[in-house]
């Protein structure tokens, strides 16, 4: 071989050398961004805090009361049953806050205080209780520390006024709350119904939750097909969405689910700082259950 081969193959090779490397570098793909923040308490404190007031209770720890009118109660107020395939029965809300007070986290009742919503980091289609009478479906939300594997003479210590009743041919109307059944009514329905117990449990998460009715038995008494709507896996908070064919979301953090789930103790202290124990600032107004103003109950 000849020199001026040799050195045509030399230039050849450095030119190799040095240019392949910036073309593979700039075709390759751009990292994705971080991750979005997963939901934490933190997140349920911040963004909520503008709809209500976060409350120190015993027992409790911080509590969300929101700013409803009278009359408001959890999964009946401002709201309407959707369907998924994997998660069964979900409640949609109409409150911007919905997100968060009606897929995580307990609600209780309390005579002065009213409604009260205890949060943890397990989302669900609804944390609500079942029921299956003659004719009518019925439902109720289940309280702070019931299980779901066991129920408390079957009605998991759930008061009878607080139940929900509606025909089951209506169980997905939009405008739920025209068919509810008068609240006067629920002892003997009540007494004439049995717990649905479909329940469905969530490997990766580790927390079982009731699915509610059968889908095929709803469209057998409605006579037409239950619209089915997606449920999309966020790891952030998400903006609120609500259509005729809503998407729910989900966040996708994993939290360790129990039923007797204890206080809050990472809640926000009521200090002079307002803040967090993690050093976090904490908006809006936080009280000690002693200072705030008792009002009438309503159910």
């Amino acid at each position: 071989m000849n020199t001026s081969i040799r050195k045509t193959i030399a230039l050849l090779t450095l030119f190799a050398a040095l240019v392949l490397p910036m073309n593979i570098r700039a075709q390759a793909p751009v990292p994705p961004p971080d991750a979005a923040p997963e939901v934490t308490l933190q997140t349920f404190y911040d963004q909520m805090a503008p709809y209500g007031q976060w409350v120190n209770m015993p027992n409790y720890g911080y509590v969300f009361i929101p700013s409803v009118a009278p009359g408001f109660q959890p999964y009946v107020t401002a709201g309407h049953w959707v369907y998924n395939e994997q998660y069964g029965w979900t409640w949609a809300s109409d409150y911007p806050w919905g997100w968060a007070a009606f897929h995580y986290g307990r609600w209780n009742y309390d005579a002065n205080y009213g409604w009260f919503w205890i949060p943890d980091l397990n989302w669900g289609p609804a944390w609500v209780a079942w029921r299956n009478c003659d004719g009518y479906y019925g439902w109720a939300a289940l309280p702070f520390g019931a299980s779901i594997s066991v129920g408390f003479a079957g009605d998991y210590g759930i008061a009878p006024e607080q139940w929900c009743f509606v025909p089951q041919e209506h169980l997905c109307e939009i405008n739920l709350g025209v068919f509810f059944v008068p609240r006067a009514h629920n002892f003997v329905f009540i007494q004439h119904s049995a717990i649905i117990n479909r329940m469905d449990y969530d490997r990766d998460r580790r927390f079982g939750y009731f699915k509610g009715p059968d889908r095929v038995e709803v469209e057998g008494y409605m006579h037409h097909p239950v619209a089915v709507v997606r449920v999309e896996d966020y790891r952030r908070v998400p903006e609120y969405r609500h259509d005729d064919h809503p998407d729910m979301h989900r966040d996708d953090h994993p939290a360790e689910h129990h039923d007797d789930a204890p206080r809050h103790d990472d809640a926000p202290r009521h200090d002079d700082g307002q803040r967090h124990d993690d050093g976090h600032s904490v908006p809006g107004r936080f009280v000690e259950a002693h200072d705030f103003p008792q009002r009438g109950g309503h159910r």
